[in-house]
């Protein structure tokens, strides 16, 4: 089985939602049949659209699924709406979270911190760790460590 299992070439399209704005890549629909969008209506992929990595979820919208692509992505691929990309990804495990560095000593750290980490949803755990991981200097990283730690132990993940 190949790294990225699912394969098509897209094209890059804007898709407005209400006011918002974003670009997109539509999945085809002989693909989208064969995941499984009737188990998790909104999976997560990992892959790369040209040569550059990528990561979302597909989200659905009228029968059909699309993958947002970053400024970051588009640029770094040399993309514009309206190109042809190849898209390869693979659908990742629901349940997993990449938790950066800082975040995960910290929570090694304090164990209080780490069971109520584990008792969040996916959903917030990713919330939580991917505001750690956005922080562009060393000492930012720290300051919204110190705020998770905080939200944790207060029993308030929705902030």
């Amino acid at each position: 089985m190949s790294y990225f299992p699912h394969a098509f070439e897209g094209r890059i399209v804007h898709h407005d939602v209400g006011t918002y704005r974003y670009t997109v890549v539509f999945l085809p629909p002989d693909l989208a049949a064969a995941l499984p969008l009737d188990e998790s209506p909104r999976p997560r992929f990992s892959g790369e659209i040209g040569e550059v990595p990528f990561a979302g979820a597909w989200q659905p919208v009228r029968g059909r699924w699309y993958a947002m692509l970053s400024k970051a992505v588009l640029r770094a691929g040399g993309f514009k709406v309206g190109d042809e990309a190849e898209v390869r990804f693979r659908v990742e495990d629901p349940e997993r979270v990449d938790v950066p560095g800082p975040f995960a000593q910290a929570l090694a750290a304090d164990p209080a911190a780490a069971a109520a980490f584990a008792a969040l949803s996916a959903g917030k755990r990713r919330g939580l760790a991917h505001r750690v991981a956005a922080a562009k200097t060393a000492s930012t990283a720290q300051r919204r460590v110190d705020e998770a730690l905080a939200i944790l132990a207060a029993g308030r993940p929705e902030e």
